[in-house]
């Protein structure tokens, strides 16, 4: 049974006179990356070679000495970059990856079997065959650039994160939402696994009651509101949010009030269904705790992504470009004006940027429809929107009367988006992320909408995949933040892979 005793914090005290120190910078996170990058380079090289040598040089199998050519040496720099991709979208330079056993040799035999095979596969697509001119060089190949892979990164890289990283982690000190019940409860199930490296500083309650009061020695330092007050006062690390009884609409509405804190936040609970499947997922006394906001992607993660962005950008304008000749004629035939439409958008962190898409309106359109859809919308006005095929409420206008009969079909199978991938291609958006606001909508965001502003507006992302015109815009925003904050390689291909069903079938599309 708990107890709990009335003790209010006199005014103008100090909620607590030895606060902890702020941990101290990390080391570079992006040194380890770099240095497990350029022992992958090193694997390669050394593994392929040797699985040559071992075939051809060591005289334990028939047939002719054959000494390494210069093309085997380009090849190996040509599949490079390839390769380093590959171990990136398997997630094995993320610095928690490289401190695991099963999950990192998981990765590494699924990205050397792949990296193996697509050697294989450029061979035969450009009619070489270095490195298989016999079967066993790729074979022993593959081995030995496995076992090299695991003994440089569980042996080496590996202690490297334990001892330089691990070891400079502290016990989180972390700030409760909820002075309930469930607050209670996981104030216990914090205190006896100590393994959690987490302290409770302090809890927040919107009831005035509870104010001041101690829960089991930890005080209720006041209301959610002043929440930001509270984890500054306290150096907090860490918020958990504890009142999974609010339903989805109350804890949707409770974590916008706890983002203000600037802090990661966690939700004690399993209704965020809502968000994507690799969520981590951190189980207290068998209670799972979602991330809902943590930090945000390193540079060398974003180069990655702008190389991935450039690939993709380019592969598919040459891949549908006689499809764009022939959207174009179509637009000219049935709709007299220009073929493209051209709106000035809001970019990554605010900037201005011209987007394109195939027009799908009648020339000189009113936007007053658009404006006040879009204030409804953002503000969580009742929208009379339904789909009467599948008898469910959109958030999206399902007739736009300016909406040229081209225009529907384009809507409808998204092509009208296909321009932006010339604007992906430029550095403007990227081919994953959150769709652009226009300016005005920006005047009816709240504070922590505005946090989707952080990464580059995509042509897809986890809103569209996530049910599109069927999720509110709170929802949506609240998908946009989770996918900035936990960005991968691996994220960005599923969802680009799940975007194509969508398409196809036209789902959520108006």
């Amino acid at each position: 049974m708990n107890s709990q005793v009335k003790t209010p914090i006199p005014a103008g005290a100090s909620p607590d006179p030895t606060p902890a120190p702020r941990e101290p910078t990390r080391p570079s996170e992006l040194r380890l990356e770099i240095a497990a990058m350029v022992l992958d380079a090193a694997v390669l090289f050394a593994g392929f070679l040797g699985g040559y040598w071992m075939r051809f040089s060591t005289g334990l199998f028939q047939g002719p000495l054959v000494p390494v050519r210069t093309e085997h040496y380009i090849t190996l720099i040509l599949l490079l970059p390839l390769w380093i991709v590959i171990h990136g979208v398997n997630g094995l330079y993320r610095p928690k990856v490289i401190g695991t056993l099963f999950d990192q040799t998981a990765g590494i035999l699924k990205t050397i079997t792949l990296g193996c095979l697509l050697v294989l596969a450029l061979g035969f697509l450009t009619r070489t065959n270095y490195f298989f001119e016999k079967r066993l060089v790729l074979g022993f190949a593959w081995l030995f650039t496995l076992w090299l892979s695991l003994i440089v990164r569980l042996l080496f890289l590996r202690s490297l994160y334990l001892g330089r990283f691990q070891a400079r982690r502290r016990i989180q000190r972390i700030v409760v939402v909820g002075a309930g019940v469930e607050g209670k409860r996981f104030l216990q199930r914090i205190r006896t696994n100590e393994a959690l490296m987490y302290e409770v500083v302090g809890f927040v309650d919107d009831d005035p009651e509870k104010i001041g009061q101690e829960i089991d020695g930890v005080v209720v330092r006041g209301s959610i509101d002043e929440l930001s007050r509270v984890t500054r006062e306290l150096h907090a690390d860490q918020v958990f949010l504890a009142m999974p009884s609010l339903g989805q609409e109350g804890t949707l509405a409770m974590m916008s009030r706890c983002m203000k804190a600037q802090l990661p936040v966690r939700l004690v609970s399993d209704i965020l269904h809502l968000v994507a499947s690799d969520t981590h997922v951190e189980t207290i006394d068998g209670v799972p705790t979602y991330d809902i906001r943590s930090e945000g992607t390193p540079h060398l993660g974003m180069l990655m992504k702008r190389l991935f962005d450039l690939i993709v950008s380019v592969s598919l304008l040459t891949l549908f470009h006689p499809l764009i000749l022939f959207i174009s004629l179509l637009i000219k035939i049935f709709s007299p004006g220009p073929v493209l439409f051209r709106q000035v958008r809001a970019g990554q962190h605010g900037r201005e940027f011209t987007m394109w898409k195939f027009r799908t309106m009648k020339l000189e359109t009113d936007d007053s429809i658009h404006r006040e859809y879009a204030t409804k919308l953002i503000t969580g006005q009742e929208l009379n929107f339904s789909d009467a095929l599948r008898r469910e409420q959109v958030f999206k206008m399902t007739t736009d009367p300016r909406v040229t009969p081209i225009g529907h079909i384009l809507r409808r199978t998204s092509l009208d988006e296909l321009p932006q991938l010339l604007n992906v291609a430029k550095g403007e958006m990227s081919i994953v992320g959150p769709r652009p606001p226009i300016f005005y909508e920006l005047n009816h965001y709240k504070e922590w909408h505005k946090k989707r502003l952080r990464a580059k507006p995509g042509l897809t992302g986890l809103w569209q995949v996530s049910g599109r015109s069927s999720v509110p815009f709170d929802e949506m925003v609240l998908l946009d933040l989770y996918y900035i904050d936990h960005w991968s390689l691996k994220t960005d291909l599923e969802i680009l892979f799940r975007t194509v069903p969508v398409v196809i079938f036209g789902e959520g599309a108006y």
